[in-house]
């Protein structure tokens, strides 16, 4: 069986969804799942449409195959080896432009676990309903953290959608 069909049935199944967001599916992937960096799910989503498992239709992806048919192994997640090759295939700026990463790394630098920024930001993202960006720059400000630097690239980020 094809290791990215087993991705995408696991994701979905996990999920307990048909249908989901870019966004959603990149967030799960890189901040519930921890199954690899948001850059890289970022790619893994490009690959999975480029190979024909996921379509889009508008705004929301859907698996092009029954995922419950798909036989995939317990406790699975992509294997280090695809997460490498991920990593490898796209650009070398990609990591530095990753406006959430660099937030995260904000948040570590100032003493904020990385596993309690993911919470406190997904909590003001469901709070607001606004987008993840906007969610972690606000839960920053929160905790006091100059986040000056980082309004235009988030406001260009957002923008861009």
């Amino acid at each position: 069986m094809d290791e990215l069909m087993c991705t995408v049935a696991s994701f979905f199944r996990n999920v307990g969804k048909n249908v989901v967001t870019d966004k959603e599916f990149t967030m799960e992937i890189s901040l519930r799942y921890k199954w690899m960096p948001p850059a890289d799910a970022d790619r893994l989503l490009a690959v999975l449409l480029e190979k024909g498992h996921l379509e889009k239709d508008g705004e929301y992806l859907r698996p092009k195959f029954d995922v419950h048919a798909t036989d995939v192994p317990f406790g699975f997640r992509p294997s280090a080896d695809t997460v490498k090759a991920l990593s490898k295939s796209r650009p070398s700026a990609a990591p530095a432009d990753d406006l959430l990463s660099r937030l995260m790394a904000r948040a570590e630098s100032a003493g904020i676990k990385k596993k309690d920024f993911i919470v406190s930001v997904n909590a003001v993202q469901k709070r607001l309903n606004v987008d993840i960006e906007i969610a972690a720059l606000l839960m920053l400000r929160e905790k006091n953290i100059d986040i000056s630097e980082y309004c235009g690239t988030a406001y260009d980020t957002v923008m861009k959608r």
